[in-house]
């Protein structure tokens, strides 16, 4: 197990809280320390020195695009850059009203929040949001499979739930979704950067996620990606002057969608964040996913072996999961919540079950600590 660990020098690349043993990477991922420079050096100083700077900010994009894409192994042309992942979905389901006659989304009730928001709030289009049974294991594609029928148009699947850690086959839901004629967008926002995300090798048919958390990027620089087969088969009605196939055409009266997944890209965009997240992607790729995946499984373990067996009141998560342990401690979380204060660990709670998330600059060391704290 020691050997699956990451050299202690690997957290020297980020900005760590002092006096704190931060475990809630599943909510924001610590600043790497070459984010700044890069801010420095791809906005604010074409910008300084120019003033008009978008050859410069469209440059910065597009390495954005070409490093996430190489994480996930897809085609840079096939990324769309979204302010967040509710921004991201309303897009993407934007442009299936004219591709399919279909008008229900399929989710699980353990979905974030903001998926079940964005699907609730096109009722007034003629859209139906289903949810799999409150007992449902998401990771299973028979549940997903017994709940399909001819009027599910998209199938939403959270690769790694937020509020248990359950790491979903994706693979397997896409391909159930598909048989009944639907389609498949996976939620990776709590799992790149920290288990493989492979959208080809899925089949789904779009990914949506965010940089803010495994990714350290920090906030505004979530994406849509879109499956080659769906490049230039859906129109998306949400669009402004960046869809176009030119935006500076300044013509009014004459649109032509991008020819890529540029299409959904909407207004003017944001750059900062953009650049933010490229500091954080080649941070991550830098170390490797496999590799941070394997340090982030030996510390849970580590944590499990001292203190599962002394928690048997506890309900300890069960069954493949992502970098979160999610563990519901019932009526022992006011005493869990203040024993993490006075340790001075900052992680958080999902009513009785407290999230502690191991990254690549977290080490055993900090699995130790948490252990005192809540023996």
């Amino acid at each position: 197990m020691s050997g699956a660990l990451l050299p202690a020098a690997v957290a020297g690349r980020f900005f760590l809280p002092p006096g704190a043993v931060y475990l809630k990477s599943h909510s924001v991922g610590c600043q790497p320390r070459s984010a700044e420079a890069l801010l420095r050096d791809r906005m604010l100083t074409p910008w300084r020195e120019t003033g008009e700077a978008w050859p410069h900010w469209l440059e910065a994009i597009d390495a954005w695009r070409a490093a996430l894409a190489e994480l996930i192994g897809v085609e840079a042309r096939d990324l769309c850059p979204a302010t967040n992942v509710s921004a991201a979905l309303s897009r993407y389901l934007s442009a299936l009203g004219t591709a399919t006659t279909r008008r229900t989304i399929l989710l699980a009730p353990s979905a974030f929040p903001t998926i079940g928001y964005v699907a609730s709030g096109l009722a007034a289009a003629g859209w139906t949001t289903r949810y799999l049974p409150a007992a449902a294991d998401v990771r299973d594609p028979a549940q997903w499979a017994s709940a399909l029928d001819d009027d599910v148009a998209l199938v939403v699947a959270m690769h790694v739930s937020s509020n248990s850690g359950a790491l979903t086959d994706t693979a397997a839901v896409a391909a159930a979704a598909h048989t009944a004629g639907a389609r498949c967008i996976a939620d990776c926002a709590q799992s790149v950067g920290v288990v493989p995300v492979a959208p080809a090798a899925w089949g789904v048919d779009a990914v949506i996620g965010t940089s803010v958390k495994w990714l350290c990027g920090g906030p505004g620089a979530a994406w849509l990606w879109v499956a080659p087969h769906d490049r230039t088969a859906l129109d998306p009605m949400e669009r402004g002057w960046w869809s176009h196939d030119n935006p500076f055409e300044m013509d009014i009266e004459i649109f032509r969608y991008a020819p890529d997944a540029r299409r959904w890209w909407g207004g003017t965009p944001d750059v900062a964040p953009f650049i933010l997240s490229t500091a954080g992607i080649e941070a991550i790729a830098a170390i490797g996913v496999e590799r941070i995946r394997a340090h982030n499984r030996a510390l849970q373990t580590i944590l499990r072996a001292a203190l599962e067996p002394r928690t048997p009141q506890w309900r300890w998560p069960k069954g493949d999961i992502g970098g979160t342990l999610c563990i519901d401690t019932g009526t022992d979380q006011p005493r869990v919540a203040a024993a993490l204060t006075a340790n001075a660990i900052s992680a958080d709670f999902r009513g009785t079950t407290v999230r502690l998330s191991f990254h690549a600059y977290n080490g055993a060391d900090d699995a130790e600590a948490a252990v005192r704290a809540l023996v």
